[in-house]
């Protein structure tokens, strides 16, 4: 889960453009791509080790962040990457690449100053090696699930009053 809950707050900027009734906040898709490109590791680190010890582990570096908006569904944001990793399971070590391809809508609580990920949904993956594909299926659902529980109580970005284009 924690793999994906970081995959999904590196979509943070894209959400606000949609999320914060357009006129309040305006962002292109470029400055996104940009940001996610040069600046989220800086915020975020995109190297990590998740699981259970002995059980299922998996080391991974998450890059090449891209974002699109206004081309999927209304009122939706896409979000691809590519997470490079290791994973061992059932005694087994597995180096693979997944292509990661997601949607959620974004929601701005004005009340809390908070932007909150619902409905996030894992619209399609592969791995490559693609002999490796059977062995990870097993795992993503799950990490799926948990990643959309947690952003719909939890949010992703809060505005800074101190930034004039965020308080505005």
């Amino acid at each position: 889960m924690k793999i994906l809950r970081k995959f999904a707050a590196v979509c943070v900027v894209s959400m606000a453009m949609l999320s914060a009734n357009g006129n309040l906040l305006s962002i292109s898709e470029q400055e996104i791509n940009d940001y996610l490109a040069t600046k989220l590791a800086e915020k975020i680190p995109l190297q990590d080790k998740v699981g259970v010890p002995h059980l299922f582990e998996l080391d991974y570096h998450l890059h090449s962040l891209t974002s699109q908006i206004g081309r999927t569904e209304e009122k939706k944001v896409a979000i691809s990457g590519v997470v490079d990793g290791l994973l061992k399971a059932k005694g087994k070590k597995y180096d693979a690449s997944i292509q990661l391809n997601m949607d959620t809508t974004p929601y701005y609580d004005p009340q809390k100053g908070a932007l909150f990920l619902k409905d996030v949904r894992l619209l399609s993956w592969s791995a490559t090696p693609a002999k490796y594909q059977a062995e990870l299926q097993m795992f993503l659902p799950v990490l799926a699930d948990g990643l959309n529980s947690f952003l719909n109580s939890t949010p992703v970005y809060t505005l800074d009053e101190n930034k004039a284009k965020e308080a505005m």
